[in-house]
C-alpha cells in the first residue's frame, strides 16, 4: 500500500523550532509585518547613510564630471576619505572629530550596520525562521544618530553658511527644536514599523481634505 505524505502529514515529526518558523512565515500577518519591519530597515539605514556620508561629500563637492560622477574636492579626499578606507566610517570619524558624536556612536553605526547587512543577505531568514529577527530597538538607535548628526550639520553648516540668518541670532531653544525633514520622515517610518499607524493616519487625512478642498 502507498502512502501519500505531504509536507503537513510530516508536521508532527518535525523539531519544535521548525514548526514555529513554519507558523512564523505562514501566519499572513506575521509575514506582512516581517516584511515591512525588514523594508523599513534597511530604508532607515539609507537614510542614516544619507546623513554620515552624503551631507559631507555633497558639502564638499566640485559638481558632476562629463560622465555623470560626481567630482571628489580635494578638501574632501584630505579630510574624510583619508581617516578610513571605508566612505562610511570616514565620514563618522570626520564628525567624532568635530565633536558631533562619539566613540560610542561609532561602535553603535558598526553595529547598525552589521544588522543591516544579515537582513539583506538572509532575508528569507527573517521571514521564515524564528531565529532571526528584526532589532527594533535599532530602530530608535538609527533615529537617534540622524537627529544628532542633523541638528549639529544644520546649526554647524545650513545656518552659518546662508546669507539669509547672517542678522539672525537663534536662541538655544530654537536650535533644540530644529528638525529635518530627514527626522521628520523617519520618526513617521519607525512609528509604521512598531505599528503605530495613527500619526501617520491622521496626517493623511489631514492632507486628504486640504487635496479635495483646492480641487473643489
Amino acid at each position: 500500500m502507498i502512502v501519500k505524505v505531504t509536507g503537513f502529514d510530516i508536521y508532527q515529526f518535525m523539531a519544535d523550532d521548525v514548526k514555529d518558523s513554519w507558523l512564523k512565515f505562514l501566519n499572513p500577518e506575521s509575514l506582512k509585518q516581517n516584511l515591512i519591519r525588514t523594508s523599513l530597515y534597511l530604508t532607515c539605514w539609507e537614510m542614516l547613510k544619507q546623513s554620515v556620508v552624503d551631507q559631507p561629500r555633497d558639502f564638499f563637492s566640485m559638481g558632476w564630471t562629463d560622465d555623470g560622477k560626481q567630482g571628489v574636492s580635494p578638501t574632501y579626499q584630505a579630510e574624510i576619505l583619508t581617516l578610513a578606507k571605508d566612505p562610511l566610517i570616514a565620514s563618522a570619524l570626520w564628525f567624532r572629530k568635530s565633536d558631533a558624536i562619539s566613540d560610542d556612536d561609532i561602535s553603535m553605526l558598526r553595529k547598525l550596520r552589521d544588522h543591516r547587512n544579515e537582513i539583506a543577505h538572509e532575508l528569507p531568514n527573517f521571514l521564515g525562521t524564528i531565529d532571526a529577527e528584526v532589532n527594533m530597538e535599532f530602530f530608535n538607535n538609527i533615529y537617534y544618530l540622524v537627529q544628532k548628526i542633523d541638528k549639529w550639520w544644520i546649526q554647524e553648516f545650513e545656518i552659518t553658511t546662508n546669507p539669509e540668518f547672517d542678522n539672525r541670532q537663534f536662541t538655544q531653544e530654537e536650535l533644540d527644536a530644529v528638525q529635518s525633514a530627514r527626522m521628520i520622515f523617519m520618526r513617521l517610518l519607525i512609528q509604521v514599523a512598531n505599528g503605530k499607524e495613527d500619526d501617520i493616519r491622521s496626517l493623511y487625512e489631514e492632507m486628504k481634505k486640504v487635496a479635495e478642498s483646492k480641487g473643489k
